[in-house]
């Protein structure tokens, strides 16, 4: 058997040296493990702003719910659950005419469409880090996805 001729032993020199690097080093991993969720956290809002304008012109565009601002208005926030409703705004719109644009507002009386006629379906929601930045906490980002659908006018929907 071969005998090492010399031991491995660590003198409080290169004990230091360790103490030194790493103090220097595990800022720059904590700086880089946060950027990585922070970036899943805003790919996740982004993620959750893209579904939930497609449920809302899905929900919109199917027999008279084009007419139900405050029933698309639910859908959209339904499918944002992971988004607070106060960093959510919702702008619902359809296109009769092929360029009349309706927007749903308090009041909205929808007009009788034809087939073929479009709804648009806006969901914007605003991204803010968690730790905030300078410049980042008083002007926070806003995520805005839009989903475009044409009503379903003269088909019959059964609800599952």
């Amino acid at each position: 058997m071969i005998r090492p001729t010399t031991k491995l032993t660590f003198r409080k020199k290169e004990l230091a040296q360790t103490l030194v690097e790493f103090a220097i080093v595990f800022p720059v991993l904590l700086l880089i493990t946060y950027g990585i969720m922070e970036f899943g956290r805003m790919l996740l809002i982004y993620t959750a702003v893209t579904n939930a304008a497609r449920e809302g012109a899905r929900y919109g565009a199917t027999a008279l719910n084009y007419k139900n601002c405050d029933g698309i208005r639910e859908a959209v926030q339904r499918m944002a659950f992971l988004i607070p409703p106060t960093d959510l705004t919702v702008n619902i719109s359809v296109v009769a005419d092929g360029s009349t644009e309706l927007t749903c507002s308090p009041g909205y009386t929808a007009p009788d469409l034809d087939l073929g006629d479009r709804i648009i379906v806006r969901a914007i929601a605003d991204y803010s880090p968690i730790i905030p930045f300078v410049g980042l906490d008083q002007n926070p980002i806003q995520i805005s996805r839009q989903s475009t659908r044409t009503i379903l006018l003269g088909v019959d929907i059964e609800p599952p």
